[in-house]
C-alpha cells in the first residue's frame, strides 16, 4: 500500500463489530478507521465466513422451523453455543435496525445477508485483501438446500486446500520458532497449547492444517500476516499483546482506551502514534 496514511489490518472481531455492533460502536468504528488505510485477509475473511455468516444460515434455519418469532428467539436462548447464539442476536438487532419485524420480512432479509451481503459488509472500505495463506474457505459461499443453505465450515488435514503450511516453513518460520520458545507452559491454555502446536508445525509444518488451523492458531495466523507496516485492530488483546510482543508486531491502541487509561491514571505504556508495542503477559 502507498497511501500517506497510516495503516490497520483488521481481524475477525473488529470486521464483526463493523458489520453487527452496537450503533454506537458502528459509529464510533466509522470514525476512527477515516483516518487509515485499510487492510485485512482471506484468512480473516474464512474466520468471518465460518461465523457471522454461518450463524446467518443458522438463523435462517431456525425462521424457518418455527411459525413465531418469539419461538425462535427461545431456541436462539438455548441454543448449545453460547457464542453463535450472541451472534444470532446480533444479527437480529441489525434486522430491526433496518425495521424489520414479521416472519416473511426476516427471511427475505436474510436470504440477501447469506447470499452475498454480510461478505460484501465485510469487504465494504477495505483497501487491500492480503491473500498469503491462499484460503479455500473464503472462497466458500452458502449453497441453497431447498428453502435452507448449507456452507462448509471446516477444512480437512488430508486434503491440501490452502498454502498455509508453505508459509509456516518458509517465510514464517522464524514467527513460528518464536512462539514455540514464548508461549509453552504459559498459563493461559489458549496461548500454551499455541506454543506446543507452534513446536509440532517446525516439525510437521502440515500439523497446521484442518482442525487445528480453523479452532486453535487463528490467532497465530492472522499476526503472522500482519505486515509490519500495519498495526493489527482486535478486541482480542488477551491472546494478541503476548503475541505480537514475540513477533514484534504492533497492536493498534483506539483512541478510547487511551483516554480510558488516562482518567484511571494507570501507569503509563509505550505509545506512538495511536499504536502500542505490545508487552507479553506471562
Amino acid at each position: 500500500m502507498t497511501g500517506s496514511r497510516p495503516t490497520l489490518f483488521l481481524d475477525t472481531t473488529i470486521q464483526i463489530e463493523r458489520v453487527v455492533g452496537s450503533r454506537a460502536r458502528q459509529a464510533a468504528l466509522q470514525r476512527e478507521l477515516a483516518g487509515y488505510e485499510l487492510m485485512t485477509s482471506t484468512y480473516v475473511l474464512g474466520e468471518y465466513t465460518r461465523t457471522l455468516v454461518r450463524d446467518a444460515v443458522q438463523f435462517h434455519n431456525l425462521v424457518l422451523a418455527y411459525e413465531h418469532m418469539d419461538d425462535v428467539m427461545t431456541a436462539i436462548a438455548q441454543h448449545r453455543n453460547k457464542r453463535e447464539g450472541g451472534r444470532m442476536m446480533l444479527l437480529w438487532a441489525n434486522l430491526l435496525r433496518e425495521r424489520v419485524y414479521s416472519r416473511a420480512h426476516a427471511l427475505d432479509t436474510l436470504e440477501l445477508y447469506i447470499e452475498m451481503g454480510l461478505v460484501n459488509r465485510f469487504l465494504t472500505g477495505m483497501d487491500e485483501v492480503l491473500g498469503a495463506t491462499e484460503c479455500s474457505l473464503a472462497q466458500e459461499r452458502p449453497t441453497p438446500v431447498g428453502e435452507a443453505y448449507h456452507l462448509r465450515a471446516q477444512c480437512t488435514r488430508r486434503v491440501k486446500e490452502c498454502a498455509l503450511p508453505e508459509r509456516l516453513a518458509g517465510e514464517w518460520r522464524d514467527g513460528v520458532a518464536a512462539v514455540a520458545s514464548g508461549l509453552c507452559d504459559h498459563s493461559d491454555p489458549a496461548l500454551d497449547r499455541m506454543g506446543r502446536l507452534a513446536q509440532r508445525i517446525l516439525d510437521d509444518p502440515d500439523t497446521a492444517r484442518g482442525r487445528n488451523c480453523t479452532w486453535y492458531l487463528g490467532d497465530l495466523i492472522i499476526a503472522l500476516e500482519c505486515p509490519p507496516e500495519a498495526a493489527l485492530y482486535t478486541t482480542n488483546r488477551r491472546h494478541f499483546e503476548p503475541l505480537c510482543a514475540l513477533l514484534g508486531k504492533r497492536l493498534h491502541r483506539p483512541e478510547v482506551d487511551r483516554d480510558h487509561d488516562h482518567r484511571a491514571d494507570r501507569p503509563a505504556t509505550h505509545r506512538k502514534d495511536g499504536v502500542i508495542q505490545a508487552d507479553a503477559q506471562q
